[in-house]
């Protein structure tokens, strides 16, 4: 190439050097401005506004929901192993005026189910601290055609709670007491019925959550739930005839989907 045009070239070689370094420099620079803007933006997220398991008065009207996965240890004395099933849920959470609110729940492995339903009145007594009280009616529906089996259950529980709540700035823990009252159980066989209307205390558990912002207004919570129970619908198809409670625990992982 002559001279000339090498001349001529150099500086459009030096343009576009330093026009390169200036646009990688722009970019940096507009990354940075914007992770920055992030930061300040998290900053000023509050949990306290976004929680779904916090026991706090919130705006009427307003709908919230989350999706999760309990992990439930079934006894050795229900199924002759230490079994570890998932059942997965929806929760709902309408807000209405002056603390109440309607929660519901379904829970569902397929062949085991339970849906419950029912008001929670919440206060809180600081802005970190809250409580709420609860009375849910339950339905539980088990159907089972496999394995020799052909059986469906069908049984109504009622289920008062109360919870206990206090928000850091970034997180909350929720402490919830349940007691569990099964008012009838109906377990078919084949066609025949076998009614267990008597009703009576099927047990108790408590339950320790923890609940921290995982993006954006999504909310990520992981539990630890000790049951001292008769019963689960979750091993309904070992459903025992003694009286005896035993402990079930289990561990719960939960998702907090957007607003509705």
């Amino acid at each position: 190439m002559p001279k000339s045009h090498c001349g001529l070239l150099r500086p459009l070689q030096d343009w576009i050097f330093f026009g390169a370094v200036a646009v990688v420099l722009l970019l940096a620079t507009a990354r940075f401005s914007f992770a920055q803007s992030q930061e300040i933006k998290a900053d000023t997220f509050r949990i306290k506004s976004n929680s779904f398991i916090l026991p706090q008065p919130t705006q009427k009207k307003k709908y919230t929901h989350s999706m999760g996965i309990q992990y439930v240890i079934v006894p050795k004395d229900w199924s002759l192993d230490n079994i570890q099933a998932p059942m997965f849920n929806y929760n709902g959470k309408y807000a209405l005026p002056k603390g109440f609110n309607i929660q519901g729940t379904l829970s569902t492995i397929i062949v085991s189910n339970r849906l419950s339903a029912g008001p929670f009145w919440n206060y809180s007594f600081t802005d970190n601290f809250h409580v709420g009280v609860g009375y849910q009616l339950a339905f539980n529906y088990g159907r089972l055609s496999e394995f020799g089996f052909n059986t469906v259950l069908t049984g109504w529980e009622q289920q008062p709670s109360v919870t206990f709540g206090y928000n850091f700035e970034k997180s909350v823990v929720t402490l919830r007491g349940d007691l569990y009252y099964t008012t009838a159980l109906y377990l078919s066989e084949a066609g025949n019925v076998i009614p267990f209307t008597n009703g009576g205390v099927n047990g108790y558990s408590l339950t320790a959550t923890v609940e921290q912002r995982l993006w954006k207004n999504r909310l990520l919570s992981f539990g630890v739930k000790l049951s001292l129970l008769r019963y689960h619908i979750l091993a309904w198809p070992a459903f025992p005839v003694n009286s005896y409670r035993y402990p079930v625990p289990e561990f719960q992982i939960g998702l907090k989907l957007g607003k509705k």
